[in-house]
């Protein structure tokens, strides 16, 4: 037993400068490695400074609605756009007459589209993504 420990203690003394130089190099590269990224930050710097002022590029897209009309109602919130929906329509159907849902759940039995929100209309789709029962939203 006390050979063994003897042996243990050996090995242990040994490989202790071994774990020390391996530390020390590796300081050495990552302190090698801090400076070479410190140098390419300086540069990048310098020619962010260097570089003229440039306004950024602005696209104007005209709009349909004059400034100061009320906007249009959205498709969905149309009551006749809702008496369209029927049972075991298919999500692109549902799409095409009132455009993308606002809010998506997908569940384990089907998924649910609200339009705009929970708070609005609200269609439900089964497994095969067929309209199961639908809701249409509440007039304001």
């Amino acid at each position: 037993m006390p050979n063994r420990l003897a042996l243990l203690a050996s090995c242990v003394l040994l490989c202790v400068p071994l774990v020390t130089r391996a530390e020390k190099a590796a300081d050495g590269t990552l302190e090698a490695r801090v400076k070479a990224l410190e140098q390419r930050v300086a540069e990048l710097e310098a020619r962010l400074e260097a570089r003229p002022a440039q306004a950024p590029a602005v696209t104007v897209v005209p709009h349909a609605v004059q400034p100061g009309a009320p906007a249009p109602p959205p498709v969905w919130g149309s009551p006749e756009k809702w008496a369209q929906i029927k049972q075991g329509m298919g999500w692109s159907q549902v799409k095409d007459v009132l455009g993308p849902a606002g809010k998506k759940i997908t569940g384990v039995f089907g998924d649910v589209w609200y339009y705009p929100d929970e708070s609005g209309g609200r269609i439900v789709f089964d497994r095969d993504g067929r309209v199961a029962e639908f809701n249409a939203p509440l007039a304001r």
